[in-house]
């Protein structure tokens, strides 16, 4: 009934907003032929301008009476809406023949009107306006007097609500919500109320709320399930037996992880690898490129000896990755990262590492620093020779 109201003022609204925004529209081309007076376009300006206001003025009424009506949840058609849907077509039937003559006298090929009513303004043209505002001003009067009957249903409303709170009839919702609680109501408190006073503060024996003493007794419920799951029956694995199981998936992730991620190896996260695949390929690569300098048994020729324990820049494996990696191009040594991958270069420095101790056929003198590994013990007769500015090592 909502829709079929909103739908019937727009209605109306459109049909009056029709002529008068064609008149306007049509007044000042006309005026030439019709050799109007300035006086009577301003006539015919006013009343145009009067009768827009108004449409204005019915748009604003009929959104104020939707929303009184979405407020007082009663339905239109209790408002004698028939009466009001009448009224507004006879007032369109009886607006039709001043919409027919204003047609005829916006019509190019009609003379124009001879005669006038007020100060220059044809009859058809008169006629044509106020009819329109007669219109308007009904339709104003009808809604405004819904908007009564409206205000009138929604105090009826207040009052009986009021009433009803008076008289201590409580709705569902509340009904339930207070159960739920277990609250007692206040004009009841005083039934619960103790002794106790604390500077004007006095305490209730309220009962606990059933929601509460519910949900502690499911927890007693679960707590037996788990106790006799997992210490009873073992049927599930407790605590200690997920950890240990997580810590396994995520050292076997972690291998998965390093496998595909070798290539993020550096300086600060090499380790010395000793697999003897990976000292494999090491040894495969020293052969290929280091054993023109460091000879084959890493005895040294142009570059240091690799098998004693004398080390130009240091001997940890994080020390000489970095050589390798970087090199020293002062002292003759290359820098190897543009020509192998990261784990390649582990590989080669773990080989490395590997020749310390061995005997190579022509052992070169030792150079730079004595570098002693942690947890072993420094040679008997450690004397440091000195650095060899040639020395790749």
């Amino acid at each position: 009934m909502q829709n079929k109201y909103s739908k019937l003022v727009g209605l109306t609204a459109v049909l009056l907003a029709a002529p008068t925004l064609l008149f306007a529209a049509d007044a000042p081309a006309a005026a030439p032929a019709a050799a109007a007076s300035d006086t009577g376009n301003m006539t015919l300006a006013i009343l145009a301008s009067l009768s827009i206001v108004l449409l204005f003025v019915i748009g604003v009424l009929a959104n104020v009476t939707k929303n009184l009506a979405d407020i007082s949840k009663e339905k239109i058609g209790k408002m004698r809406n028939d009466g009001l849907i009448k009224t507004i077509a006879l007032l369109i039937l009886f607006s039709i023949p001043a919409l027919h003559s204003f047609a005829e006298a916006a019509a190019p090929a009609a003379p124009a009107a001879a005669h006038d009513i007020l100060n220059g303004v044809s009859d058809n043209d008169f006629y044509m306006i106020i009819t329109i505002l007669v219109l308007e001003f009904a339709v104003i009067f009808m809604m405004l007097f819904n908007i009564k009957k409206l205000n009138r249903v929604i105090s009826a409303q207040y009052e009986e609500t009021l009433q009803k709170a008076t008289a201590g009839v409580v709705d569902e919702k509340s009904w339930f919500w207070d159960n739920f609680n277990n609250a007692v109501a206040i004009e009841k408190e005083k039934d619960v109320l103790l002794d106790h006073n604390y500077d004007g503060i006095q305490e209730l024996d309220n009962s606990l709320p059933p929601w509460w003493k519910y949900g502690f007794y499911i927890t007693i419920v679960i707590a037996v399930i788990y106790l006799f799951r997992y210490q009873v029956a073992h049927t599930g694995m407790n605590p200690e037996e997920e950890y240990a199981e997580e810590m396994q998936k995520g050292d076997e992730e972690k291998a998965a992880y390093l496998a595909k991620a070798g290539n993020s190896v550096d300086e600060n996260t090499v380790t010395l690898m000793t697999d003897p695949t990976a000292l494999a390929e090491g040894k495969t690569l020293f052969l290929a490129n280091c054993s023109a300098c460091h000879l084959q048994d890493g005895g040294g020729l142009v570059g240091p000896n690799l098998t004693d324990d004398y080390w130009l820049h240091g001997g940890s494996i994080k020390d000489v990755f970095k050589t390798i990696k970087y090199g020293y191009m002062d002292k003759g040594m290359k820098s190897w990262k543009d020509d192998f991958p990261p784990k390649q270069l582990q590989e080669l420095a773990s080989y490395v590492k590997s020749l310390h101790g061995t005997k190579p056929a022509t052992p070169k003198a030792p150079q730079g620093d004595l570098y002693v590994e942690a947890g072993t013990k420094a040679p008997a007769a450690a004397t440091a020779p000195k650095a060899d500015s040639a020395a790749k090592k």
